[in-house]
């Protein structure tokens, strides 16, 4: 009996092992902002990344998931607020995506372009060596400029990911087109941090964003699914943008 429970027990540690996910989480932080009088709030926002064979899952806290069913070629963004969800092939157009009201900013989306250059510098980031990049980018006659630090020397061999995965998460990430998104192939490896300041309408919003942890995990049962409860759908709602903005 005793040997039978020790075989189990070894069993269920393998099985563990070979199960183990790449897990990210990380930290996104905007400043707070005085806008005509008002003041909106420092905002912080935990983010969880879950990178398998198989599946791609990003949750920006309670608001938004981004689930990448490799095998079947799917991305499904995920609304938790309104339990609902979108169907996508990539190459995702992410304009084409927002509702009529939103017509504006689709143009402005496809417009959008993008600078790329290395800076030469470099960091260590929470035990990772990152390479520094330089990014310009315009929207809406908007300056955005970033500072990334992003790297190649990871922990884990995530190889693959970086070459097929990264760049549409990329792209959703900042809804941009395709031609703005080879100039991102530039950068080398994956986004450990980057630095955003943005001017519109006379305002300057400052965001950053880190890596915090990146180790091997056993990723929660269902987490690979979109919850069964909610309902698809083909466009975004004003309320969707809200946690995609």
């Amino acid at each position: 009996m005793k040997k039978f429970l020790y075989l189990v027990s070894a069993l269920l540690i393998l099985f563990s092992a070979v199960r183990a996910d790449v897990y990210l989480r990380a930290r996104s932080t905007t400043d707070p902002i005085n806008a005509y009088g008002q003041n909106i709030p420092a905002r912080e926002i935990i983010s969880e990344q879950w990178i398998a064979n198989d599946f791609y899952l990003q949750k920006n806290g309670d608001l938004t998931s981004t689930l990448y069913d490799i095998k079947k070629n799917k991305i499904y963004l995920i609304f938790h607020q309104s339990k609902s969800y979108l169907e996508l092939t990539p190459p995702v157009d992410f304009a084409s995506l927002l509702p009529e009201e939103m017509a504006q900013m689709a143009q402005a989306l496809d417009q959008l372009t993008i600078s790329v250059k290395p800076t030469g510098e470099t960091k260590t980031i929470n035990n990772i060596n990152c390479q520094g990049y330089k990014v310009e980018m315009s929207v809406l006659m908007s300056p955005i400029n970033m500072k990334v630090w992003a790297s190649e020397e990871l922990p884990f061999n995530l190889k693959s990911f970086i070459e097929k995965i990264w760049p549409e998460v990329i792209k959703l990430e900042l809804k941009g087109n395709d031609k703005a998104m080879a100039e991102l192939a530039k950068i080398k490896g994956l986004w450990i941090a980057y630095e955003t300041q943005t001017q519109t309408m006379g305002l300057e919003i400052n965001s950053r964003y880190e890596v915090v942890e990146i180790s091997k995990k056993s990723p929660p049962p269902g987490i690979y699914s979109v919850p069964a409860d909610y309902k698809k759908k083909d466009k975004l709602s004003m309320e969707d943008l809200q946690g995609f903005f």
